[in-house]
């Protein structure tokens, strides 16, 4: 007799093949949201909350549970190493005294996914000013956009960060908390992008930033998955203006066809080391969220080798910065180094 399949396998196997392509199949594909609140959630009020939200969207995998011990950096980075296996829903939810960590395998929430998870933890209508890219122009097809990948995963790879690795497993996740900041993904990407060059030592190499974009606006927020992703080359002396001129103009990447397709998987495995981006970034933007919400802090999924995300959001008061990669590649010290190097970046 065959085993029946549950809610959570299925979820899983459906947000496996969402993500498709996107990378290295050993990544957790858990992106993180952590809220700093003003007051204590109760855990078996946030309980139900979210097994209300996960009967309306069963593509989460059923009701998360909810941890209520730990160190917030413990259980975060645990949240976003852990591998999901379809044994569990696809919502990870804690609460530690006035921390709120949600996290969720990318492939059935976006980062807009995550704030909607948020608008029902804390039963607030939350909004953000990231305007979608519904209408934007697609490349052609996935065939053809993977013909040119292939190209240049072979003749040109993308330029990989400097990687100061260390022995230890998972994932490392460093933040910055500042002053609100008038800045944009453009300003950002030009930052990370004149930072990596000063990381590298200014080895040649071309610079490819993934972007992550979205098809619907900041007022439309669902627990879904509805990314989208620019591919920018970012020659020396790029600056805010002509990244925003590509942002304005870049055609949307096609999304991956399933990921069982074998042939493609084969392909994916042979060029994994040369496919890829240089570094993501992913821009939550200006978020309105009332109490007990004070301050967001957001991990996008790297991925690819020696794969950096760095991670954007702000709220009434504060805008938050983070780098997230794996342990193998760097070390707690250099990542806290190379966000530290962001920041001034940015502010300059």
């Amino acid at each position: 007799m065959l085993a029946r399949v549950t809610d959570a396998e299925r979820a899983w196997l459906r947000a496996r093949e969402v993500v498709g392509l996107y990378g290295d199949p050993s990544v957790p594909w858990s992106i993180v949201l952590q809220a700093t609140l003003g007051e204590p959630l109760n855990p078996g009020v946030l309980l139900g909350r979210l097994a209300a939200l996960a009967g309306r969207f069963p593509h989460l995998g059923g009701a998360p549970s909810v941890v209520s011990s730990g160190r917030p950096e413990d259980v975060r980075a645990d949240f976003a190493s852990r591998i999901y296996d379809g044994r569990s829903p696809l919502v990870r939810v804690a609460v530690l005294d006035r921390t709120l960590l949600l996290a969720a395998h990318h492939g059935a929430v976006d980062g807009l996914g995550l704030l909607a998870l948020l608008g029902a933890a804390v039963d607030r209508p939350v909004r953000t000013g990231v305007v979608g890219m519904r209408d934007r122009e697609i490349a052609p097809s996935f065939a053809l956009a993977a013909a040119r990948r292939v190209g240049e995963a072979v003749f040109a790879p993308p330029m990989r960060l400097r990687s100061v690795p260390s022995e230890a497993d998972g994932e490392v996740l460093v933040s910055a908390d500042l002053p609100r900041l008038g800045v944009g993904t453009a300003a950002v990407t030009a930052a990370a992008a004149s930072v990596v060059r000063e990381w590298n030592r200014r080895r040649r190499g071309r610079m490819v930033a993934a972007i992550g974009a979205s098809r619907r606006d900041g007022d439309d927020l669902t627990p879904e998955h509805r990314a989208a992703y620019l591919r920018l080359r970012l020659p020396p002396g790029t600056d805010r203006a002509s990244v925003r001129a590509m942002l304005e103009n870049q055609r949307l990447e096609p999304d991956f066809p399933p990921s069982r397709n074998p042939l493609l998987r084969l392909g994916a495995r042979a060029l994994a080391g040369r496919l890829g981006a240089t570094f993501l970034a992913s821009n939550l933007g200006a978020v309105e969220v009332g109490p007990p919400v004070a301050a967001l802090t957001f991990f996008p999924q790297p991925s690819g080798p020696v794969g950096v995300a760095i991670g954007v959001v702000s709220t009434a008061g504060s805008t938050s910065l983070t780098v997230r990669a794996r342990r193998r590649d760097l070390t707690d010290a250099a990542a806290s180094d190379l966000l530290a190097r962001l920041v001034a970046a940015v502010r300059s």
